[in-house]
């Protein structure tokens, strides 16, 4: 299934809005999002200071999420000064994170209760979380690469499925 987004729909500042629900939509979007879509969306570009906004609403210290995601903070600081985007390979890893918590909060809506759910919250937990299923690695860890994100992608669907235990 395709989904059909916006020029700025995937990469746009949402998060500075206020309006974390509908962050949370468009991160669900983005991770329903065909390669083609997600590519187009790497090229457009990501905001710095969406990078920014994301680590406030996992519950993460900036320093801390962008360390793990690969960009400087001095990068941060410039590019959203500048309202410049991040270098595609760092948008790329933060389009993964917000794909994640997006897949996260499908995940809920499809199998639980998404009552007063907070994706984001949840994943900024689970990343900071020793994981079983990643010799007891804290999934943050993984945050560097786009495979590392692919793999937690995959974590979190086998723990739906029960392929993990």
């Amino acid at each position: 299934m395709s989904v059909v987004l916006g020029e700025d729909a995937m990469t746009r500042n949402v998060l500075s809005t206020g309006d974390k629900e509908q962050a949370v939509r468009r991160f669900q979007q983005l991770n329903s999002a065909s390669l083609g879509e997600r590519e187009a969306a790497i090229r457009r570009g990501v905001s710095a200071v969406e990078l920014e906004d994301l680590a406030a609403w996992l519950g993460l210290p900036l320093l801390e999420l962008s360390r793990a995601l690969g960009v400087p903070p001095s990068t941060i600081r410039r590019k959203a000064k500048n309202s410049e985007p991040l270098p595609a390979e760092q948008g790329e890893r933060v389009l993964g994170l917000q794909s994640i918590v997006g897949q996260v909060q499908t995940m809920v809506e499809e199998c639980g209760d998404p009552t007063n759910f907070d994706a984001a919250a949840w994943t900024g937990d689970w990343l900071t979380a020793p994981q079983p299923a990643l010799s007891g690695r804290l999934a943050m860890e993984f945050l560097g690469t786009v495979t590392g994100l692919q793999l937690l992608s995959d974590l979190l669907m086998k723990n739906v499925t029960g392929a993990y235990a």
